[in-house]
């Protein structure tokens, strides 16, 4: 506004009488209790904060606001012993950091300056004080006796806090930990001098390991840990910090080690050494045995369970670091690991079981040999999760997760959980067990089949037959989607065995195809009835073909997902390409009811002509383009000799021209897709050429590992396939019998460019196309070898 500087200048010239009273509310009177103190210091602290986030102050504000500073900080200083008695070592029920509290004051003047750090002219104010400033709000930072509390009751808030996912009770940590990441942001010389020179004076302290300083070598440690771990490990070797990290991490092993150290400050030294694992194994590689034995230790049952979980996590971490195959069995075995590891997932909660599952997958690809010892326990262990867990779709997951690493890892795990688990899994898919158990019981089903031996056994083989008859019984959608994907799995593992099942399959894609079942139920029906069509094509009789047919385009009808009205298609283009004439009688004769287009029924051919070709261009997956777009090439050939599929209407235009605009399309697609492969083969060499120049940037800038390989664009998925996806992870193990499909040996790119180059389809390509397919051809032909 047009008076803004005047007022600003009015507001400027009385800041210094206005701060003065502040600074006498810090300073405070004779015969003033501490509570009275302390709330006219906060309330004075937090008007200097505000006052210091505008911009048009900071100049104004330097004079009056180190006039202020003084008494807040004296009567901090002054408060500390009294903090200490009744907060740090005293139980004060959280009373601290409520309002009024002391707890708020110390949090409101670490506030104050994160907020003079961040305005150039008031920093100047700090400089050379940094030291001083640490050393007098550092001790506020220790856990409180009411933290620790809280902390042994439930020991999951001590872990969120360490995640940082959720805090209670710890304000003055927090802001503690922001204004040391300011202070090295705006400062960072004379701060890395101060925390190096104050948190080796604390951890000195850890020599005694007395009863009353382990809280100050908690927190240095806990100052230690997240300066050290925003700098890269190769970094801290010279600077500010390349002599205390050597310390630092002795102190943390010697705490580790001692089974006397105070619980939260022994979990505090596993942490640290947990979030510096990189920092240890390049600076204390040696220790690392020691290290992981005294983890072993650690994790035993008798130990604070803050403890053990801390050392759990530590030991995976450095279980991955370490060479010594005996010494990781033997930590395993005869120090305790694996039965402690177990004792802890039995009494585990629902977070930690999520953390001693992950730990114990780990575990489980470091060393199978030393499972397969204890594979009756530990199939044992899995099934108890799984039971006991059964509501917690999470903890699902990653038993099925634990399953998969183990039996790939080990065949005689694969063939111990098939002994222990498949009992489990046959007893839930019998009828009249609720649906949720079933669900999960093809889940695990599905899992053990990926790697079990082939021919499958009588154990395997009878789940088999109990899968498809749940299929036929149930109408529930995540039970239905998952038996598509199981039986999709057991015709690629052994489709001649699945051959004598042929007319079971038939009846179970009846039924995910049937009419009582929502789009959800059946979403994955169309890659099951490719797979099957596929692999056991010629085996079918013509009346069962006809009744899928039937089945197929009632279920298309009525099919609102466009995944699903996409996987139906292609169900279709693999009918054609086995019997094109008697399909597309059969479909021309079949009437099917409509809710739209303002007709109450439509032909078969007309209702899936109209949606294929709708949604031809949303069908990317490679297998489904190649088995669809070759399908249109032989529906447009046969245009010359049928006058009645010639001159159907679709939507109002002529089918011929319909299929022609859409088989160009489809080879501009993939003259696209191969072109992009081309430029990224080419930009892989290049990066591969460049590696070793790049290599140590990469490492500074992402750590360990460098940047490359991070992932590929989405783009680049065009080529996956569903089950490219589902198994993503990794090799599925065994042997697979995958059908030997010639519809996939097809080179899309060059059929399709062969058959637009055909002299009887230029001579009845349409003049509005014929430009797009010349120039599609041709970049076929010019990137063709």
């Amino acid at each position: 506004c047009d008076d803004a500087g005047p007022v600003l200048h009015g507001v400027v010239s009385g800041l210094p009488a206005w701060l003065a009273v502040h600074a006498k509310l810090c300073a405070g009177q004779e015969g003033w209790d501490d509570t009275t103190r302390v709330a006219c210091a906060f309330a004075a602290i937090r008007t200097a904060t505000s006052l210091t986030r505008l911009p048009p102050l900071e100049a104004a504000l330097a004079a009056p606001l180190e006039a202020l500073m003084r008494p807040a900080c004296l009567l901090v200083q002054q408060l500390e012993t009294a903090y200490e008695q009744a907060v740090i070592r005293t139980d004060d029920g959280g009373a601290s950091e409520e309002e009024g509290g002391v707890g708020q004051l110390v949090t409101q003047l670490m506030e104050l300056l994160q907020a003079m750090l961040l305005r150039p002219k008031l920093r100047t104010l700090l400089k050379t004080r940094v030291k001083s400033l640490l050393q007098l709000l550092v001790p506020f930072m220790r856990i409180t006796e009411a933290q620790a509390k809280a902390w042994r009751a439930d020991p999951n808030e001590f872990l969120a806090h360490e995640e940082d996912d959720f805090v209670r009770g710890c304000a003055i940590r927090l802001s503690g930990e922001s204004l040391i990441g300011e202070l090295l942001g705006h400062l960072r010389r004379e701060s890395g001098r101060a925390l190096a020179t104050l948190t080796a004076d604390l951890l000195n302290r850890a020599a005694g390991n007395a009863a009353n300083e382990w809280k100050l070598v908690e927190v240095a440690l806990f100052i230690f840990g997240n300066v050290a771990g925003e700098v890269q490990p190769k970094s801290l070797q010279r600077g500010e910090f390349a002599e205390l990290v050597p310390v630092a991490l002795e102190v943390a092993c010697r705490l580790c080690a001692e089974s006397s150290t105070p619980e939260f400050l022994r979990a505090r030294a596993f942490a640290v050494l947990r979030r510096l694992g990189d920092v240890v194994c390049i600076h204390a590689k040696g220790d690392l045995p020691t290290l992981l034995k005294a983890c072993a230790s650690a994790i035993a049952p008798g130990e604070p369970l803050v403890v053990r979980v801390c050392a759990c996590r530590s030991f995976c971490r450095f279980l991955t670091a370490c060479d010594d195959s005996s010494l990781k069995e033997s930590l395993l075995l005869e120090h305790g690991v694996l039965a402690s590891l177990g004792a802890l997932m039995q009494a585990a909660d629902e977070e930690l079981l999520h953390l001693t599952l992950e730990s114990l997958c780990l575990i489980v690809k470091q060393c199978p040999g030393a499972m397969v010892s204890v594979e009756a326990s530990l199939a044992a262990l899995i099934l108890e999760i799984w039971r006991r867990c059964a509501a917690d779709p999470m903890v699902h997951l990653q038993v099925l997760d634990l399953v998969s690493c183990a039996t790939g890892s080990d065949a005689r795990l694969q063939q111990s959980l098939e002994e222990r688990l498949l009992p489990a899994v046959t007893v839930d898919l019998q009828p009249g067990v609720d649906l949720h158990l079933t669900s999960s019981a093809v889940e695990l089903y599905g899992v053990l089949i990926k790697r079990t031996s082939i021919p499958f056994g009588p154990q395997v083989w009878a789940c088999a037959e109990l899968l498809m008859a749940a299929v036929m019984r149930c109408t529930e959608s995540g039970l239905l989607q998952n038996a598509c994907e199981v039986l999709c799995s057991l015709i690629r593992r052994s489709p001649t065995q699945l051959s004598g099942q042929l007319e079971a399959l038939l009846r179970c894609m009846e039924r995910l195809l049937g009419h009582d079942l929502d789009d959800d139920a059946c979403l994955y029906v169309g890659p099951l009835a490719s797979l099957v069509l596929g692999q056991y094509g010629s085996l079918i009789p013509v009346q069962l073909t006809m009744g899928l047919l039937q089945a197929l385009v009632t279920r298309l009808a009525r099919a609102e997902r466009p995944y699903l009205q996409q996987e139906l298609v292609v169900v279709f283009a693999r009918l054609l390409h086995q019997d094109q004439a008697n399909v597309l009688i059969a479909l021309a004769g079949m009437q099917v009811p409509c809710s739209f287009g303002g007709v109450a029924a439509r032909s078969g051919l007309e209702l899936l002509m109209s949606t294929w070709l709708s949604s031809a261009k949303e069908i990317r997956a490679k297998k489904a383009r190649t088995i669809t777009v070759s399908a249109l090439c032989r529906l447009h050939e046969r245009c010359r000799e049928d006058a009645n599929l010639r001159d159907m209407l679709i939507n109002g235009h002529a089918l011929q021209d319909q299929l022609l605009t859409t088989i160009v399309a489809g080879l501009e697609f993939e003259n696209e897709r191969c072109q992009k492969l081309k430029d990224s083969e080419c930009l892989d060499c290049v990066e591969s050429d460049d590696a070793d120049d790049d290599e140590e940037d990469c490492e500074d800038e992402f750590g360990e590992g460098g940047g490359r390989g991070f992932g590929k664009l989405l783009s680049e998925l065009v080529d996956l396939d569903d089950d490219d996806l589902s198994d993503v992870s990794g090799d599925e193990g065994g042997t697979a019998q995958e059908p030997d499909d010639p519809l996939l040996k097809l080179d899309l790119q060059a059929t399709v460019a062969q058959y637009l180059a055909s002299d009887c389809v230029v001579a009845s390509m349409p003049p509005e196309l014929a430009p797009r397919a010349a120039a599609a051809v041709k970049e076929t032909t010019r990137g063709l070898p």
